[in-house]
């Protein structure tokens, strides 16, 4: 009898680190790889887990079919402009964006062997953009601009909201709920794609520079001075959450509603296994800002200064 229970206490065990331990992400790491340039990348995104691109100054644009592992430079010698790329998103592995300075819009539906300029009608600094499907998207930029197209890109449209201070994040759960934050603590949520906006609280006024939410209720925005705000309600009430730095956080991603990341200056990542409830520094040898991060399902990417990439690995 005791025997057996042996036997049967060792099975459950297997099965818990089988079901637990093994799948935790908790011990899985950022390695450096390769990037090929020494342009500052401010951002990167993954179409799927294999294809993904990153963009930043100079106009370059870098792209990968193997997951991270290797990247190529696809633009220079042709680079789209000579100004920085902000942004990039792509909604399918062949349909995407990129944004920069000046108003300028750019779109491939060749998974960036060519691109197109798309007119914003703007002239003001395009920040940051999100699509929810391949045809309707968001774009915020410099001076509260906020612009959107149901057709792809082949019109963009300004749509209403507070002027005066520059939004530097935007993201959207659904085609009507969405939120974009930006300068002295400013958080706008939307509950019908974007027709009318609306001021939420954050009771901080730190510049607010990356925004993710989960589902429609659960939310984590980040910014200078080492801030995290976190939502349980939509944005009806804003919390602080505590931060083991005072460092500029850029950027921040979620696996779940409980496994998170934010990344910010010289080289830092914050992880979360709990919601935000805690938040730890994880050793890397980024030395360099980090600027933007992304996920997709059990993969991760995250991207910064003098052509640092970091994989999850």
């Amino acid at each position: 009898m005791i025997k057996q229970t042996c036997k049967t206490l060792t099975v459950l065990i297997c099965v818990i680190g089988y079901f637990g331990c093994t799948q935790d992400t908790t011990q899985r790491s950022w390695k450096t790889v390769e990037s090929g340039t020494d342009a500052h990348l401010y951002s990167v995104h993954f179409a799927d887990d294999k294809r993904g691109w990153a963009v930043g100054s100079k106009g370059v644009v870098l792209t990968t079919i193997d997951g991270g592992l290797t990247w190529a430079v696809q633009s220079p010698p042709k680079a789209l402009s000579k100004k920085p790329l902000n942004r990039v998103h792509f909604s399918t592995p062949t349909h995407g964006w990129t944004i920069g300075l000046m108003g300028q819009i750019h779109y491939t539906a060749s998974g960036g062997k060519s691109w197109t300029e798309q007119k914003s009608q703007v002239q003001n600094g395009l920040l940051d953009l999100f699509f929810i499907n391949p045809t309707e998207g968001w774009i915020v930029g410099g001076s509260g601009v906020i612009l959107h197209t149901n057709n792809g890109g082949g019109r963009w449209e300004k749509q209403p909201a507070p002027p005066g201070k520059h939004l530097w994040a935007v993201h959207f759960v659904d085609n009507q709920n969405g939120w974009a934050v930006g300068e002295e603590g400013k958080i706008l949520y939307t509950q019908d794609g974007g027709k009318h906006w609306l001021e939420q609280q954050s009771h901080i006024e730190e510049p607010l520079l990356g925004v993710y939410f989960t589902d429609v209720r659960n939310g984590w925005i980040v910014g200078t001075n080492g801030s995290i705000l976190h939502t349980a309600d939509g944005g009806v009430t804003w919390n602080s959450q505590k931060s083991p730095t005072k460092k500029a956080l850029r950027g921040v991603a979620f696996k779940g509603a409980q496994h998170g990341w934010a990344v910010g200056e010289n080289g830092l990542i914050l992880q979360t296994t709990d919601g935000g409830q805690t938040w730890e520094i994880q050793p890397n040898d980024a030395k360099f800002n980090l600027l933007d991060i992304n996920l997709y399902k059990d993969q991760g990417w995250i991207v910064g200064g003098k052509g640092t990439i970091l994989r999850l690995s």
